[in-house]
């Protein structure tokens, strides 16, 4: 995904008309949730830029957008990194007060749905799920585009992010743009290393997810994995 520069988001203009308290109330409850998320970084007057950034984001799902974290926020959007803070706390509060609505991830099945889009992808790309202990996903994160970062991935490079993420397991993805979803020798090799290098820190690789267009591999089904607790290995052999 193709980092974006800071949007340095401006201050509400000096002129603004006066917050009037006794309607502030019911103003609020008229908004769109967009013009809500550009209040929070632009206060009660937000200026265009603002409103259409709170346009692009309110788009999202809920479980997406707190997906993102701080770092998606400024990487993905373009957001300057105090606001980023800003958003990640009210996501974090509402999270709290409100049942957790991110898609639960127990079986490859599950990964598939939200890995749609990954085998029409012209290049390679590498993507990590990074789940919490009830395999609710935390984030989602590519890791490497293109041939040449995908051949020299490095385990570091998937467990440092998620580790980050205060990840409890994850499951690995890559696409095959050729349309062939069986493992490269290379493939192979990485996924050893990988798994070996997750078990080290206590990280479970829960899955390695081969994926072209219309089919994928499952390294826990095809090599036989031992399913971690809450992991489902049943699979419909599609999307």
């Amino acid at each position: 995904m193709s980092s974006t520069a800071p949007l340095d988001l401006p201050a509400a203009p000096s002129h603004a008309e006066p917050i009037h308290l006794f309607g502030a109330d019911r103003d609020l409850a008229r908004r769109s949730e967009a013009e809500l998320i550009a209040q929070v970084l632009g206060g009660p007057e937000p200026a265009g830029e603002v409103l259409r950034c709170g346009e692009q984001l309110a788009q999202l799902p809920f479980w997406q957008r707190r997906a993102l974290g701080v770092s998606g926020l400024v990487s993905d959007h373009g957001i300057r990194e105090s606001h980023a803070v800003r958003l990640a706390a009210l996501w974090e509060l509402a999270e709290r007060w409100f049942p957790d609505d991110r898609p639960t991830v127990s079986s490859p099945h599950d990964a598939l749905l939200l890995l749609s889009t990954l085998g029409d992808e012209p290049v390679e790309c590498v993507v990590v799920l990074m789940l919490d202990a009830r395999y609710h996903l935390v984030r989602m994160e590519t890791v490497a585009v293109g041939s040449v970062n995908v051949s020299r991935l490095q385990p570091r490079d998937v467990l440092a992010p998620a580790l980050r993420a205060g990840a409890a397991a994850i499951v690995v993805a890559h696409s095959h743009p050729s349309g062939d979803p069986e493992p490269s020798a290379a493939d192979r090799r990485m996924t050893t290393a990988l798994r070996e290098a997750a078990g080290v820190v206590g990280l479970p690789l829960l899955d390695h997810l081969v994926v072209a267009r219309r089919t994928h591999y499952s390294f826990r089904l095809g090599e036989r994995w031992h399913a971690g607790p809450g992991w489902s290995t049943d699979d419909d052999g599609g999307y």
